[in-house]
C-alpha cells in the first residue's frame, strides 16, 4: 500500500489526504520470528480492534482500503464499527472459505518472489502463521447485508480467481450501497495497475462527497468494467444514514451513560439505580446503555465449557464496539467494583469516546481475601432474591478473570486526560484503594468522594450517588439546566485535585 500511495498516479490524492498503513504482527519487512507461543489474532479480532488505532490517533472516520486478506479484515472492521468509516474499497476480496487451494496457490506465488538475501523480504515463518489464521477465518457473507450501511467498492482483476467471489459479495449487498469494478488484463490490480486503482479510489471518494475539488484523470492503462453508478449508491446510502440519525436524535441531544456492573451483580443493579426517584430529572434528559458481562444476567444458563472468559483488558478495549454499533460518539462511563476497573480501562483505551468516568469502590491493587469476602456477601444477598438469581458457575468465571487482571495503576496518569470522579463507601474496604488512585492522577482531572455510613453506595444510598453524578456532569458542562437537589441521606466527604467547587 505504501508503494501504491507513492505512485505518481496518487500525487493529487496524497497532497490532500493522510494514510495509515497497518502492519500485521510479524509481517513487516525484515521481521524476526514471532515467538513459538505467539497466537496469531483471528481475522475477526483484527477487524474489531483496528478501531484502537483510530482512537489512539483521535481520528473519527476513515476510508478503508484492503487487499486480499486485508480486504477481509477491513470489511470486518466496517461491519464492527460502521460509524467509523466513510466507506471501504476492497481488492480481490474472498467471499467464502472454500477457496483454500486457490489461496495457497496465490500465497506460494507471492512467497516464491521473496529473496532471502533481500533486507526488505518478509519472514516466511510469520507469513505462515498469518496464512493459517486467515484459512481458519469465520464466514462474513451472511452478515454483509445486515451490518453494512455504508458505501463499498469491490475491485477484482479479471485474470485473478476472485471475480466470482466479488460477484457473490456484490449480490449479497443492499442495492445502491455497493459498486463493482473488474479490471481487465490483470491479476493483481494494486501492484499491476496502480493508476486504475487510484482512479477508482478518487471516483469512489468523490461519490461519497470527499475531495470534490480534485480533477479526475482517466487512466490510460486499459479499461475497467463497472457495475452500478457511484451516484446511485451515494444517494441511497445518504438517505439511509439520515433515517438512522433521526432515530438517535434524542440520544445525541442528551447525555449517554454507559454502565458496567460488579462481580456478583448484574446490569440490574445499575438499572435499579437509574429508576430510583432521585434519578428522575437526569433520566428525562439522558440515555443509559447497561452492559451485561457474559453469563452474568439474571437467570442465565451455564456458559459453555470451552468458553474462554474475556480478560478485563479485552472487556475494556472492546466496549467501544457498543458505541460504534449504536452510533454514539461519547459517553459518561459509570462503573461499580469490577465494573469500575473495566470502565476505567475503556477510558484509557478510548479517551476520545468519554466525557468523563465515574467509578464506585474501585480497586487499585490485588487483594484476594478482601475480594472473596465481598463476593460471598453479594452472592448471599442475591440468593435471597429469586428475581436477581445469578448463575454461580458463570459468576466464578467472571471472578477468576477479575482476579487475574493486569495492573492499571502505573498507567493511569499517562493515559487518562479526561475528568474522573472516584467514590467509595467509608465502611467498605476500598477507601485506601480510592485514595491511591486519586494520588496517581494528574492534578485537576480527578476528584474523590467518600460516602459516610455505607459500604455499597450504589445500592445503599442512590440519592447520594445521583447527586454526585449530576454534579460531575454539570462540572463538565453537561445537563446545565437541571437544578441541584442535595440529598438528605447523609453527608459526603470530598477531596479535589484542583477544581475547588467542582464537587
Amino acid at each position: 500500500w505504501y508503494d501504491f500511495v507513492m505512485n505518481e498516479a496518487m500525487d493529487d490524492i496524497r497532497k490532500r489526504a493522510m494514510f495509515i498503513h497497518v502492519a500485521l504482527p510479524g509481517q513487516e519487512p525484515g521481521a524476526e520470528d514471532l515467538p513459538d507461543e505467539f497466537q496469531f489474532p483471528k481475522m475477526k479480532h483484527l477487524g474489531l480492534n483496528l478501531v484502537s488505532i483510530l482512537d489512539h490517533l483521535r481520528i473519527p472516520r476513515v476510508v478503508g482500503l484492503g487487499d486480499g486478506a486485508g480486504a477481509n479484515i477491513i470489511t470486518r472492521f466496517g461491519m464492527s464499527h460502521p460509524n467509523r468509516v466513510h466507506g471501504i474499497v476492497t481488492i480481490n476480496n474472498s467471499a467464502t472459505r472454500l477457496g483454500a487451494t486457490r489461496f495457497m496457490e496465490r500465497l506460494k506465488m507471492k512467497i516464491q518472489k521473496i529473496k532471502p538475501e533481500d533486507s526488505k523480504s518478509v519472514n516466511k515463518k510469520n507469513v505462515a502463521k498469518f496464512a493459517e489464521a486467515y484459512k481458519k477465518r469465520t464466514e462474513i457473507l451472511p452478515d454483509l447485508n445486515k451490518r453494512i450501511n455504508f458505501d463499498v467498492l469491490l475491485i477484482a482483476g479479471v485474470k485473478s480467481k476472485y471475480v466470482e467471489d466479488t460477484k457473490i459479495i456484490h449480490k449479497e449487498m443492499a442495492p445502491g450501497l455497493c459498486s463493482m469494478i473488474k479490471v481487465e488484463d490483470v491479476d493483481h490490480p494494486l501492484s499491476e495497475t496502480p493508476a486504475r486503482v487510484a482512479e477508482a479510489v478518487l471516483l469512489f471518494s468523490q461519490g461519497i462527497g470527499l475531495m470534490p475539488s480534485l480533477v479526475r484523470r482517466c487512466s490510460r492503462q486499459g479499461s475497467t468494467e463497472g457495475h452500478e453508478s457511484y451516484s446511485d449508491g451515494r444517494k441511497k446510502s445518504l438517505s439511509s444514514d439520515r433515517e438512522k440519525e433521526g432515530d438517535l436524535e434524542k440520544q445525541k441531544d442528551g447525555v449517554v451513560f454507559l454502565t458496567v456492573h460488579d462481580v456478583g451483580s448484574s446490569y440490574m443493579s445499575w438499572r435499579a439505580f437509574v429508576l430510583d426517584t432521585s434519578m428522575e430529572d437526569i433520566r428525562k434528559r439522558a440515555s443509559f446503555v447497561h452492559v451485561a458481562i457474559p453469563g452474568q444476567e439474571p437467570g442465565a444458563s451455564d456458559l459453555q465449557k470451552n468458553f474462554v472468559f474475556p480478560t478485563m483488558k479485552d472487556l475494556g478495549l472492546n466496549l467501544v464496539s457498543i458505541l460504534d454499533y449504536l452510533r454514539i460518539p461519547q459517553v459518561v462511563g459509570l462503573g461499580d467494583g469490577a465494573g469500575a476497573n473495566i470502565i476505567t480501562r475503556f477510558g484509557m483505551c478510548h479517551p476520545a469516546r468519554v466525557h468523563g468516568v465515574f467509578t464506585i469502590n474501585s480497586t487499585a491493587q490485588h487483594n484476594l481475601g478482601r475480594f472473596m469476602e465481598k463476593l460471598k456477601e453479594k452472592m448471599k444477598a442475591t440468593a435471597l432474591d429469586g428475581k436477581l438469581f445469578l448463575n454461580e458457575k458463570n459468576v466464578s468465571k467472571f471472578a477468576e478473570a477479575f482476579k487475574k487482571r493486569t495492573e492499571i495503576l502505573p498507567e493511569l496518569n499517562k493515559k487518562i486526560n479526561f475528568d474522573f470522579l472516584l467514590m467509595a463507601g467509608i465502611k467498605s474496604k476500598y477507601v485506601e484503594d480510592t485514595e491511591m488512585i486519586h494520588k496517581e492522577m494528574a492534578p485537576g482531572l480527578c476528584s474523590m468522594i467518600i460516602v459516610e455510613d455505607v459500604s455499597e453506595p450504589l445500592t445503599e444510598t442512590p440519592g447520594r450517588v445521583s447527586e454526585a453524578v449530576l454534579l460531575f456532569c454539570q462540572g463538565m458542562g453537561l445537563m446545565p439546566s437541571i437544578p441541584r437537589k442535595f440529598s438528605r441521606q447523609g453527608s459526603l466527604i470530598s477531596q479535589d485535585s484542583g477544581y475547588g467547587e467542582r464537587i
